[in-house]
């Protein structure tokens, strides 16, 4: 029965699905395009809801709900800084997800300050980081393309969030988070996805404890820094992924990354060259003799 209800109302149920993948949580009717006809065929939001997850062999929608309360959470900590509004000034959708997916504005709140008061605990940064599944992990720092900041764990996005607080919107190419001390900076390859090893344009460092902002331009440098492994910084699913992983493997057989010094621009050159080998776009080739 459920199958033959979900076919002859698909397209309705597919929007309850699409919201509920969303918000985390069930809409009121007014809430969706088809919400009367949903009503209509189903009598309610909730035996609708029932029928999709029995027609579809879904019930579990936890992991929805989750990223629904982290981004909420994100959004509330960082609204500490510009003073959050009252529970009665939000628009009606906001306080039916404050009241679904937390149960009260206070029990959100609180959770939002134990978020961003969380910023000062290495051992938090330290465990959230053994357990990324993207980023270029170094003891001092980890490192992320911007694409993949709004996958990132509440936690960082809050830690990022509270830098764009001091300086605005920034678009970086790479965003790197301090390990030992809580600063954020903002790095610009322009050629990223071209060069197989991108040379820091420029920097912005945002110092969280000091508030210090100090912006370092490497355009005319004649040794800037370099990336390497740039396939770390981004998402498995990235089209470039592939591409990016492949010149890494080639690299680590020839023993060229683990050589001290190779993170800047004329040292990586030199090894290239003392060991014949050449870049030829995202692909290591021997150099030609003479």
């Amino acid at each position: 029965m459920s199958r033959l209800l979900y076919e002859r109302h698909t397209e309705l149920l597919q929007e309850l699905a699409s919201f509920l993948e969303e918000r985390g949580r069930l809409p009121d009717a007014a809430e969706l395009n088809g919400g009367e006809s949903l009503l209509s065929a189903f009598g309610t939001i909730r035996q609708a809801f029932r029928v999709l997850c029995r027609a579809t062999g879904r019930s579990d929608w936890s992991v929805e709900a989750a990223r629904a309360r982290d981004n909420f959470l994100v959004y509330l900590a960082l609204s500490a800084f510009a003073g959050r509004p009252r529970m009665g000034a939000l628009p009606p959708d906001i306080q039916r997800d404050i009241k679904e997916l937390f149960g009260s504005y206070r029990a959100a709140t609180a959770e939002a300050d134990g978020l961003l008061f969380s910023l000062r605990s290495d051992e938090t940064l330290t465990n959230i980081v053994q357990d990324l599944p993207v980023g270029k992990i170094l003891p001092d720092a980890v490192y992320f393309h911007a694409s993949v900041l709004p996958e990132l764990p509440s936690f960082l996005r809050v830690y990022e969030g509270c830098a764009k607080v001091l300086v605005g919107s920034v678009s970086a190419t790479v965003i790197k988070f301090h390990r030992q001390q809580r600063k954020v900076s903002y790095l610009f390859y322009p050629e990223f996805e071209k060069d197989p090893h991108p040379a820091l344009n420029a920097s912005l460092r945002v110092d969280l404890h000091t508030f210090d902002i100090r912006f370092t331009d490497f355009r005319e440098s004649a040794n800037p820094p370099i990336l390497h492994r740039k396939e770390t910084l981004i998402a498995r699913d990235h089209p470039l992924y592939q591409k990016f992983a492949k010149l890494t493997s080639q690299e680590e057989r020839a023993d060229l990354l683990g050589v001290p010094g190779i993170g800047t621009l004329s040292t990586w050159n030199k090894l290239l060259e003392q060991e014949g080998w050449r870049l030829a776009g995202h692909r290591l080739m021997r150099k030609l003799p003479g």
